[in-house]
């Protein structure tokens, strides 16, 4: 057994002790490919030969056939296996990360390369990769000769990074069937012990499910797993004496807030069970466990209307439309774009400046992406305006660039080889091919005769020139039945050119009818003529904000474009607590919402008599003299709300634009809103 690789090992041991399992079963669980399954189930026949045993595939399913003395031998010869020393590159940086950032005295790299079974080299090269990967999350990865390795920066930083691994370890519904005891698979489970204890792990299960129960309901399984880590988490820091440290107005305003009540009830469940969190985490949990819904500003935590979650998803599909691409919606990527954005906008909301000493490296790395990524920003953002600075583009790029990775990275080939000279030679073709091309996950052999059949493969592999103008054509090529090097990178320019080598652009094109064209003069006209129409530019008094939005909503509803001007008084009023609407240093302040109650999109200027203060960046105050109103439908037409986007960016960066808000006419501003929309 001294001949078999660990992973030969875990899939024979595996078998043997839990019977038949699927490929995919085992492809998730070690975190590989469904071809280096098929590899390394080969290797091991070889030596299962030995003692008249072999592993069979039948259905999808691996099985391991022979005598029970036979099987009986083998599991003892093979012993109990190292956990470490099955795991993925991926996987194992995971671990050595999460252990640093749970960890309050620094770890020896020798104790990384013990458990993984591996150079201490090797741990080094790991520990570059997870430097990178924590400087993009506020921290800091210390090194020191004779001392060890750690990580270093604010509890809440950490702890957002120990929430994002988590989910980065294993498929989600793996996870999941483990945090609801559905599955209690050996390795799943050694790994949640190693991390926090079994201790830990079986308090937290019984915790979430008793809030769950008793405190709130939790319908979604994301969410429950999150509530879950976050428990975890808290107990794991808790018992070191590692709290979380939150803005004190923050932690008063939750405790005091009616909409925050049920987390005295999380504390009575919590305090039955030992477990005595201070203020600072009873307020961190309870953010969590209302949906991340809320923003903090200095009047309170006013709801933003949409869940972080759902703002993720919509810069992801804007990032794809301006790409023209497909990038996928992973949870991986959700949830670690929405850790971040809720970050951003406390780090915002709070005046606090962003660092990102990577950015320039960004920029050149991912070009276009980072284009793209920053324009969806400005578009999302201005509706709530928010401006997001470059740092932050930066780090979002990031976010968005690593699920394009992961997205490539599963997109496989399939092929058709075709060889007159027999079946044999056409399946050692195959497998040379096989092993030469991992990216090819599907081949196929077949005749002369299915040459036209080209549509249905990436690309078409044959020993005999099947075309006269062969060379015209994308995606066939002629080898030799020996697959000679020439061959290999005759093979590997094609690959290259048909878009699926790892090194290649990431974008994934979309298909020509999925891309939609806006923008045209003619879509301008059709979604503003009655928008512009009824601009104006009116002159009013106001002694407060309260008063100010009462005068301003009373003048639109006398031109019918609302059904219930209450509503909409009280939705801007809403939004207006949350700050930011202010463009500083201009004197401008923006009023938006968007309501039911709206009949068709509304943009009108209102020039005060005299100043009014109106909140602007952290706990600053501006006077403000004019107000742009833009009102939309809560169910708006996708382009209508991408214009009203563009319009509020121009707020930020055209200064025509201000100026003309400020000083100009009707037909001034209208000209400049034109303007701005033919651009876009």
């Amino acid at each position: 057994m001294k001949d078999l690789s660990d992973r030969q090992k875990f899939i024979i041991k595996s078998l043997i002790e839990k019977g038949p399992l699927s490929i995919e079963d085992l492809s998730k669980l070690m975190n590989i490919s469904k071809r280096t399954i098929d590899r390394e189930v080969h290797e091991a026949n070889k030596i299962l030969k030995n003692y008249r045993c072999v592993i069979t595939e039948n259905e999808s399913k691996y099985e391991i056939h022979g005598g029970n003395e036979s099987l009986e031998e083998i599991s003892k010869e093979i012993g109990p296996i190292s956990y470490g020393s099955i795991l993925s590159q991926e996987q194992r940086q995971i671990y050595m990360t999460l252990s640093m950032l749970l960890s309050k005295e620094p770890l020896k790299s020798t104790y990384f390369s013990y458990l993984f079974n591996v150079s201490e080299g090797t741990i080094s090269m790991y520990l570059d990769k997870i430097e990178i990967w924590l400087k993009v999350r506020n921290l800091e990865l210390i090194r020191k000769r004779g001392i060890g390795i750690k990580v270093e920066g604010t509890e809440i930083d950490k702890r957002k990074a120990v929430i994002e691994l988590m989910y980065s370890y294993l498929p989600l519904d793996e996870m999941l069937m483990y945090v609801y005891g559905d599955k209690q698979d050996k390795f799943i489970t050694e790994f949640f012990n190693n991390i926090f204890s079994s201790e830990i792990i079986n308090t937290a299960k019984k915790l979430v499910k008793l809030i769950n129960e008793t405190v709130v309901k939790i319908n979604d399984d994301n969410n429950y797993f999150a509530l879950f880590l976050h428990v975890a988490t808290a107990i794991y820091r808790y018992m070191q004496d590692e709290s979380i440290k939150l803005n004190k107005e923050i932690v008063d305003d939750i405790l005091s807030s009616e909409q925050f009540s049920f987390i005295y009830k999380v504390d009575e469940i919590m305090k039955e069970h030992g477990i005595n969190l201070t203020d600072d985490e009873l307020a961190y949990l309870a953010i969590h466990l209302n949906g991340k819904k809320y923003i903090y500003k200095k009047e309170g935590f006013i709801e933003l209307g949409i869940t972080l979650d759902d703002l993720s998803k919509e810069l992801i599909e804007e990032v794809a439309k301006i790409l023209k691409t497909e990038i996928k919606c992973d949870d991986k990527l959700i949830y670690g774009l929405s850790q971040h954005i809720e970050t951003l906008i406390y780090r915002l909301s709070m005046g606090l400046q962003s660092r990102n000493t990577l950015i320039d490296q960004i920029k050149e790395y991912y070009g276009e992406l980072f284009e793209a990524v920053n324009k969806a920003c400005r578009l999302i953002f201005s509706k709530y305006n928010i401006t997001v600075p470059a740092e932050e583009i930066g780090y979002i790029t990031m976010h968005v660039g690593a699920a394009i990775e992961r997205q490539k990275a599963e997109k496989r080939l399939k092929a058709l080889v075709i060889c007159p000279n027999g079946i044999g030679t056409a399946k050692i073709l195959s497998e040379k091919l096989k092993s030469a091309f991992p990216e090819i996950d599907s081949i196929e052999i077949g005749s002369i005769r299915n040459k036209d059949d080209g549509k249905d493969y990436d690309i078409i592999i044959s020993t005999v020139k099947l075309y006269e103008d062969e060379d015209s054509l994308d995606n066939v090529i002629t080898v030799s039945p020996f697959l000679t090097s020439d061959d290999i990178r005759k093979i590997r320019d094609l690959i290259d050119k048909i878009g699926f080598n790892e090194d290649d652009n990431y974008l994934l094109p979309l298909k020509l009818n999925d891309i939609s064209i806006s923008g045209s003069e003619s879509s301008i006209t059709k979604y503003f003529d009655e928008t512009l129409k009824n601009l104006n530019i009116s002159k009013i008094s106001a002694d407060g904000l309260n008063e100010l939005i009462d005068v301003i909503v009373d003048e639109i509803s006398k031109i019918n474009v609302m059904s219930d001007k209450d509503e909409i008084k009280e939705l801007i009023k809403k939004r207006e607590m949350m700050g930011n609407t202010v463009i500083p240093g201009t004197r401008i302040a923006l009023l938006h919402t968007r309501s039911d109650k709206m009949i068709i999109p509304y943009i009108g200027i209102y020039r005060l008599s005299r100043p009014i203060k109106m909140r602007s960046i952290g706990f600053t105050h501006e006077e403000v003299d004019t107000i742009l109103v833009m009102l939309a439908r809560k169910k708006e037409d996708n382009t209508v709300l991408e214009m009203l986007g563009e319009i509020s960016i121009a707020l930020v960066e055209n200064d025509d634009f201000k100026d003309a808000l400020k000083y100009g006419n009707i037909d001034d501003v209208k000209n400049i809103i034109i303007n701005v929309l033919k651009k876009y």
